[in-house]
């Protein structure tokens, strides 16, 4: 008997830890991507006008291979059990994050610059060539509203996945309020994009690079969630939890 509880016992620690290293690869890459743009563009004096922009640059690879990663990631991502009744589920939410994301990946936007005199035209992928044949721009619209779709499943996840459960603790309360800063501001950057998008002021104030600062700020924040989530930043939490 206490041979089968300790296997039991060993199995249900391997899973937890399984889960724990999954959120925080997941967390690890929202952080890298950013940090490595930043990189790039102190190098290249200029940063990027946005993340998505980094597809028609040198960090294609880094770009495209980050995204993919998350993918994998989110899409095995199984979470907890959902209660009966329940609609929104970590499964669910992980597998429409991903599908999201894979798709920013393989259907970039459009180059946000054109290519210089006698450079040669970048060649579409597989699924923007499907979408713009006949001279439509469907990618850039799949594009943005797969970008979207990915910040408002993260955004879920902070304000109603990563939450839920019993408050049974100062840490558990400094998590909580931890997710739901993450969440908001995710929200608000998000939305931040939208409005420069929709009155044109992205272009006005392009050299101030706005949306390439609001995408990290969301970015940054749906990694410090997941970091979280994955018990890597308990000194963060704790501290927090000390301040009350």
């Amino acid at each position: 008997m206490a041979d089968k509880s300790g296997i039991s016992q060993k199995a249900h620690n391997d899973l937890v830890l399984s889960f724990l290293a999954v959120r925080r690869a997941i967390g690890a890459l929202g952080f890298f991507l950013p940090l490595a743009l930043l990189a790039y563009g102190l190098l290249r004096g200029d940063l990027l006008p946005s993340i998505s922009s980094a597809y028609y640059s040198p960090m294609r690879e880094v770009f495209v291979g980050t995204l993919i990663a998350q993918a994998v990631f989110l899409w095995s991502y199984e979470g907890f059990r959902p209660d009966a009744g329940d609609w929104i589920t970590d499964k669910g939410t992980a597998r429409v994050a991903a599908v999201a994301i894979a798709l920013v990946a393989l259907v970039p936007t459009s180059p946000d610059e054109k290519a210089p005199e006698g450079a040669p035209e970048p060649i579409c992928t597989l699924l923007q060539c499907l979408l713009d044949r006949g001279g439509a721009d469907w990618s850039s619209l799949v594009h943005l509203v797969a970008a979207g779709v990915f910040f408002g499943a993260l955004a879920i996840y902070c304000l109603v996945l990563f939450t839920k459960g019993a408050v049974d603790g100062a840490e558990k309360q400094a998590s909580n309020r931890i997710y739901r800063i993450c969440g908001w501001t995710i929200i608000v950057s998000i939305g931040l994009v939208g409005v420069l998008f929709a009155t044109g002021l992205d272009d006005s104030l392009s050299y101030l690079r706005p949306v390439f600062w609001l995408e990290t700020a969301a970015t940054f924040a749906f990694a410090t969630s997941w970091m979280v989530k994955g018990d890597a930043m308990r000194p963060l939490v704790r501290g927090i939890a000390a301040l009350r």
